[in-house]
């Protein structure tokens, strides 16, 4: 039988879907680079008239992959914008179209007038919508997705992970350093927590006023900021060595770190949004707290620390938990949904 054909348009920063699903079809993937433009009034008379033109020339690119590549079906990463070029080059070139949506796009990218419009249309489009988690896919649907699926993504799972030497009182949070990760309410309650320290690998705009905060808390050396760290081994090294992940965010999808931690061993301490919940189960992989309450994540992180059998049932229940996510797992749901969807096209 001939393996279905799959051409990936998304950012070419992601790249685990697509060595997932090579396993199970051909793919080829096409990289699609963004550059953000502000939204303010100053540069509207600019966005618009670019944001065309790359379409237009997006749209006519991935028309021409489509036909050299022989493709079946194109999977499109994220429902802002990226999503609507790839139903209009699907459309045009009489493909079968399937989104693949993972929170930033349906949460935050909606909120202006282009990109809700994008989205709606995205969604309207498409034949399939695959969603990272529950809440995503309740989202879609709303938005008029009609056949949805819930699939995680991917990971290179870690080895060796139970027996290692850990810091009984040291947290880490990974996210990138901007409000709505909730990190400032993480070093509030790191004031509250008596003992340990913290490390927060990653960057962004806030990182000033977090640091400045973390002096007028006076955590000193109890913090570290390790900034964004490109090696995945090194950032293995800190989960591998941590005693609890923490991630405070006020909105998430299905968080790719979170499962990284739980592949590490860690238990976890995370905010109850999106679809966080649906990978952690309160009291016994990890602690449920609600966004925004340093009090609550202080008694949860300490709770952790001082509990050892806690600690030991947590990691034991992660490690088992993340096999889920292994490529050959996930590569073979995401090839199931996308020959369910050409069969019903057919």
């Amino acid at each position: 039988m001939t393996k279905m054909r799959a051409l990936v348009f998304s950012d070419p920063n992601v790249s685990s879907i697509v060595e997932a699903l090579s396993q199970f079809a051909c793919v080829k993937k096409v990289n699609w680079y963004y550059r953000p433009i502000s939204d303010s009034a100053r540069y509207v008379c600019i966005k618009i008239p670019y944001r065309a033109i790359e379409g237009f020339y997006w749209v006519i690119r991935l028309i021409r992959e489509v036909y050299l590549f022989r493709a079946d079906v194109i999977l499109a990463q994220y429902a802002y914008f990226s999503g609507l070029i790839g139903a209009i080059a699907a459309r045009l070139s009489g493909k079968i179209f399937v989104i693949r949506t993972v929170g930033s796009d349906l949460r935050v990218d909606s909120q202006s007038l282009m990109g809700r419009i994008s989205v709606f249309l995205t969604l309207r489009i498409a034949s399939g919508a695959i969603c990272v988690s529950k809440d995503l896919e309740n989202i879609a649907k709303r938005l008029g997705a009609r056949s949805t699926v819930v699939i995680p993504s991917p990971l290179m799972l870690p080895h060796h992970t139970q027996n290692v030497r850990r810091n009984n009182k040291q947290i880490v949070s990974i996210a990138r350093l901007v409000p709505i990760k909730g990190i400032s309410y993480l070093m509030r309650a790191m004031a509250r927590v008596k003992d340990g320290s913290l490390v927060i690998i990653g960057d962004g705009p806030e990182r000033n006023e977090l640091e400045l905060l973390s002096r007028s808390l006076e955590l000193g050396d109890r913090v570290f900021f390790a900034g964004w760290v490109s090696d995945r081994s090194k950032i293995l090294d800190h989960l591998k060595q941590a005693a609890v992940f923490v991630l405070p965010s006020l909105s998430e999808g299905r968080p790719r770190v979170l499962i990284e931690a739980m592949a590490c061993g860690l238990p976890v301490v995370a905010t109850n949004v999106g679809g966080v919940s649906e990978i952690v189960v309160e009291g016994v992989n990890g602690l449920l707290v609600p966004p925004r309450d340093e009090m609550a994540l202080a008694k949860a992180i300490e709770y952790v620390f001082n509990d050892v059998d806690f600690q030991r049932r947590a990691s034991a229940e992660n490690v088992k938990a993340a096999t889920e996510y292994l490529p050959s797992i996930i590569g073979q749901r995401v090839y199931n949904f996308l020959e369910k969807i050409l069969h019903s096209a057919n």
